[in-house]
């Protein structure tokens, strides 16, 4: 593990500095995006769904397909200040393609603009659209699962959480890849192996995603969930990465879980990275294991996918 040799003050930042600090990092991280993926031309449609909580954009795939199927819905990362449903859009369509299902990639509103809880019920608006409205969508509403990478691995364990408490859709299953699930710890005291998130930065997103005292409610932090808050969650397939700052903190998360009898499907990519599963085949060629290692953490999502929805 690399160490820090001086833990530098945590000095509070006022809002506006936060929101100057993250424009910055937009600004850089859509430059090494456009690397990356080319963003600039979505497979996915355009969408608005009117939900309970306002309208909420999202792309949408396979739903040009009049038959009624499942329904997968993916929510981006981009530590909750940025990032897109177009990040993953190259990947989606090998889930209608390999699990015959629909998908709905969620456009949640980023922070600082807004903070907790305003992507989260975004996100879960969405899924009770989509079950309320299954008829006129196309989908089964009996066969709904969810999957988050990063940033969008934390709304879905949270989303997990609520639906816990309320079985408002009974979810077939939630797929976490590489989530945080601490965001009260601060960065500078988590492991920190070479290649790992940043923790000046990671101070940044969590201070723009929550308020001090909203750090450790299990709805920012999952992994301060108790067991009787995820005992009725579904099949959970839980995939971290050996190299990122956020593996342990996931998998207390995850042993919580298979404490309170779920499901859970498990996997440490032990030479990976945070944000390995977006490696492209542009980026084989200077990283061979880490796109190796992508591919089986994608196969690893169709197998979960195929199994229980």
């Amino acid at each position: 593990m690399r160490s820090v040799k001086k833990k530098p003050p945590y000095k509070p930042l006022k809002r506006a500095q936060i929101q100057r600090r993250v424009n910055v990092i937009r600004t850089l991280m859509k430059i090494g995006a456009r690397k990356m993926v080319d963003m600039t031309h979505a497979i996915g449609k355009d969408t608005w769904y009117e939900t309970d909580k306002g309208p909420v954009r999202a792309l949408i795939y396979g739903f040009e397909n009049r038959e009624k199927t499942p329904l997968l819905v993916n929510i981006h990362g981009g530590g909750f200040v940025m990032g897109s449903a177009a990040m993953d859009d190259p990947f989606m369509t090998q889930f209608v393609e390999k699990c015959n299902v629909k998908v709905i990639s969620i456009d949640y509103t980023l922070s600082p603009d807004v903070m907790f809880p305003v992507a989260l019920e975004q996100c879960y608006a969405v899924i009770r659209y989509a079950k309320d409205h299954a008829g006129e969508l196309g989908i089964d509403g009996e066969r709904i699962m969810i999957m988050g990478h990063s940033a969008g691995g934390n709304l879905c364990a949270a989303i997990g959480i609520m639906e816990n408490a309320e079985l408002q859709v009974g979810l077939k299953g939630i797929i976490l890849d590489y989530p945080p699930t601490d965001i009260a710890t601060d960065p500078y005291d988590k492991p920190l192996p070479k290649g790992c998130l940043p923790p000046r930065l990671s101070r940044i997103y969590d201070a723009a995603y929550r308020k001090p005292e909203e750090a450790k409610n299990p709805l920012v932090s999952p992994s301060f969930a108790t067991e009787n808050m995820v005992e009725n969650f579904p099949p959970t397939l839980v995939i971290t990465a050996g190299q990122d700052s956020l593996a342990e903190e996931t998998e207390r998360l995850k042993d919580t879980m298979v404490r309170a009898g779920v499901d859970v499907t498990f996997k440490r990519f032990e030479n990976a990275v945070h944000g390995f599963t977006i490696t492209t085949k542009e980026q084989a060629r200077r990283h061979p294991e880490a796109y190796r290692d992508s591919l089986v953490a994608w196969q690893m999502m169709i197998d979960f996918i195929n199994k229980y929805i």
